[in-house]
Order: structure tokens, then C-alpha cells, then sequence
């Protein structure tokens, strides 16, 4: 008798082996993961993703007759705003905590990610697909997933890390204008002192001239002024941005035009007009309104859709590789973010599912993705924004490697305890 969990089992080992292909391929030096990774992000956020997302939401998905489907993707709304509620309440708990401002808007955005910028796509398709035997329903659990993290999520983090960035260069700023003005400020009395000190070694024995200090003229260092400046940018615990930022037009702006650039925020976008105008029907093959002349568009979106997945598992791979080391957090925290992501979460999806009253095969789906560990993009944002690398880079790793027994362990649980059973038809 055949396993009832050896397709999910297979799908799995499958994710890992290209993911493993990608590490041997830049240790041996067959790629290299400086040259592979940007050049697969680009071409996978900016031409196959979204045509992934097109064909899925467009043609295979119809927003008018799909039963369960707006509330699909406002459970992972709700989701990923519970997430948000407790990144800013960690937050301002631990500035409770120390009676200072330790955590600002940069580090929630970190905890925000950390909890909710979940694989939905590149690992929530192949999984689902292997649950259901079904690329079809594969496809569309996944991209509805993805969905509310790029219209609510990602413009929320731009503006946190945004405004993480005028902050650290405000402090910079201050700090090196503090440090040139007080450096002007003690060049006349330096001056006197370097006076001083000639007399005094003209007129004072070697030894004397031995015990002189050099510190004591010389300018304060430019480090010294940055924790000065420092403390004089502290705020109260309980302020997590420094409000003078929110009225810059130029910062919302910003964020504006970064969001409607985005290639897959378009790709949702097309996506749902081609739908919602019912033009999808006839580019759906097969089907009763079918135009077969038309049938090269489903087949070439779905054709470069399905290279998303194997591309950047294989990126993350050789990511990882060159990481060399993952493991620069402490190993408490570590632990504490695992139990977050893969057991926490999920067990919230568990409450939305039965709250959002979906089916059996949607909130089946809904609580495997939320126990995914959260994309290789959240690393990259982060690093752009020079906020919270090593905690992702930890986060992304272990929680890919610990995703085989996870997400089996949960179909047991869920299987175990009666809770949304599926039949594969």
C-alpha cells in the first residue's frame, strides 16, 4: 500500500535536491552565486513570476465563479496583519523593557518578514500541487496566497525600511556635523595648548618631555561623536519612527512609485482585469469558450511561469553556499523564530481558516503555506536596507531545511485530528 504523504514526500526531496544542486554547483565553482543570484531575481520578478501570476490569475483562475476565493486571500490579510500587531508589540515591549528606544520601524520590519513574507509562490505551487495532484489547483493556491503580500505587505515595509533609512542617515548626518563644528571649535584652543607644549619642551628636561600626551591634543574621534549623536537622536521606548519623517512628500512618493513599478504588483493587476473582464474564459484550453488561435498565450505564460520555482531554488542554493556561515544570531533566537514561522503561524491560519469558514481544500492549502519558511527575498530587502541580514539569512536557511518535516508532520496533524480533510480525485 502506497504512502499517503509520498507525494508531498517527493515533491519535497525534490525542492532539495535543487536546492542542493544550486550549493554544489557554486562550491565547485560551476556557477558563481555573486554573478547567479541577481540575474535570477531580475529575470524571475521581472519576466517569469509575473507571467506566472497572469496565466494563473487571469486565465486559469475566475474571480466571478471560484468559490472561496476572496476569502482565501483575506485570511493571509488577516494573517500577515496579526504578524504585523505582534512585530510592533515585540518591539515595544523590548523598549518597554530597556526604558529606551532600542527598536525602531527598521527592526519591526525585520520581525514582520521574519513571520509572514512567506515562499507563497516559488514554494507554495509545487507543494500544493503534490497535495492535491493538481498543478491547476497548485498554481492558484499559491499566487491567492501571494497576493496579499504585495498589496498590503510590501508598501507597509518600504515605508518602514524607508524611513529605517532617513533615520540612519539623519544620525550620520548629525554625527558628522556635530564632529566638524567641535573640531573647529578646538582648533584655537588646540592651537594655544600646541604653544603651550613647545614652550614646555624647550624648557623642560627628556623626561619631561617623555610624559607628554599627545591625547591630550589631539581631536575628540569622529566615533565618539557618532554615539554623542547617538544618544541626542534617543527617543522615548515608545517611539518606534521619528515622526518628522512621516510629512516628507518625497518619502510617499518614493514608496508610491517603487510599488506601482513593481513587476509583479502589474502582474497582479493585469492578472485580475483580464479575469474580472471575463477575457480569460476564452484564453482558458481546455474549455467550452476556448479560442484555440489564442491557445499559444496560456501555453507561453505557463510555459515560463513553471521555471519560477526550479530557478530560484537553485539560486538559493548557491546563495547559501556563499553565505558560508548562516548561523550569526544567538542560537536561542534562532530557535525562537523556527517556532514562530513553522508552528505558530500556521496554528493562527488554523483559527482564520475555521473563521473565514473556508472549505476543506482551501483551508488545507492555506495552513501548509503558512507553514513554508519565508522567502530568499526578504534577505535581499534587507540587505538593501542594511537592517536585520543575519537574522534572515538564519531564518531563510533553517526554516527551508526543516520544511520536509514540517510540512508532513503538519499533514499528519491535520490528518490526525479530522481537521480539513481533502479527497483526491
Amino acid at each position: 500500500m502506497t504512502w499517503v504523504y509520498l507525494p508531498v514526500l517527493n515533491a519535497l526531496i525534490q525542492i532539495l535536491i535543487t536546492i542542493a544542486l544550486g550549493f554544489v554547483s557554486d562550491f565547485f565553482g560551476i556557477v558563481s552565486a555573486d554573478r547567479l543570484v541577481p540575474e535570477a531575481v531580475h529575470l524571475v520578478f521581472y519576466v517569469l513570476l509575473p507571467s506566472l501570476i497572469i496565466n494563473g490569475i487571469g486565465i486559469q483562475i475566475d474571480l466571478y465563479t471560484e468559490s472561496n476565493v476572496w476569502a482565501f486571500i483575506v485570511a493571509f490579510l488577516i494573517l500577515r496583519a496579526i504578524a504585523l500587531i505582534l512585530s510592533l508589540a515585540i518591539a515595544l515591549f523590548v523598549n518597554w523593557n530597556q526604558q529606551q528606544r532600542v527598536l525602531g520601524l527598521g527592526d519591526v520590519a525585520v520581525l514582520w518578514l521574519s513571520l509572514s513574507w512567506i515562499s507563497t509562490v516559488i514554494l507554495g505551487v509545487p507543494i500544493c500541487t503534490a497535495v492535491f495532484e493538481n498543478p491547476t489547483l497548485g498554481a492558484k493556491y499559491g499566487i491567492m496566497a501571494g497576493i496579499s503580500s504585495f498589496i498590503f505587505q510590501l508598501p507597509l515595509q518600504l515605508m518602514f525600511l524607508e524611513c529605517h533609512a532617513a533615520e540612519e542617515a539623519q544620525r550620520t548626518s548629525e554625527a558628522t556635523g556635530r564632529s566638524t563644528n567641535s573640531a573647529r571649535e578646538e582648533l584655537p584652543s588646540q592651537e594655544k595648548e600646541r604653544e603651550s607644549a613647545v614652550i614646555t619642551i624647550q624648557e623642560a628636561s627628556e623626561e619631561s618631555f617623555h610624559q607628554l600626551s599627545t591625547e591630550d591634543i589631539a581631536p575628540t574621534a569622529i566615533g565618539d561623536r557618532i554615539q554623542e549623536a547617538e544618544l541626542h537622536l534617543r527617543r522615548s521606548w515608545w517611539s518606534l519612527v521619528y515622526a518628522e519623517h512621516l510629512p516628507d512628500m518625497d518619502l510617499w512618493l518614493d514608496i508610491l512609485r517603487r510599488v506601482l513599478k513593481n513587476p509583479v504588483v502589474d502582474g497582479i493587476f493585469v492578472g485580475i482585469v483580464i479575469s474580472l473582464s471575463t477575457a480569460g474564459r476564452y484564453l482558458r484550453c481546455p474549455s467550452d469558450k476556448c479560442v484555440e488561435g489564442l491557445e499559444w498565450i496560456s501555453a507561453t505564460l505557463g510555459w515560463l511561469g513553471n521555471c519560477v520555482s526550479p530557478l530560484s531554488l537553485f539560486a538559493m542554493g548557491a546563495w547559501m553556499h556563499s553565505q558560508r556561515k548562516l548561523i550569526l544570531i544567538p542560537i536561542p533566537n534562532l530557535c525562537v523564530a523556527m517556532v514562530s514561522k513553522l508552528i505558530v503561524v500556521p496554528l493562527l491560519m488554523v483559527g482564520l481558516a475555521k473563521g473565514m469558514k473556508l472549505n476543506n481544500e482551501s483551508a488545507r492549502a492555506a495552513v501548509l503555506i503558512a507553514t513554508l519558511p519565508i522567502s530568499l527575498a526578504s534577505f535581499s530587502l534587507a540587505r538593501q536596507y542594511n537592517v536585520g541580514e543575519k537574522d534572515l539569512a538564519a531564518n531563510v536557511a533553517f526554516g527551508t531545511l526543516l520544511m520536509l518535516p514540517t510540512v508532513i508532520v503538519w499533514n499528519i496533524v491535520l490528518d490526525s485530528v479530522g481537521l480539513y480533510p481533502i479527497e483526491i480525485v
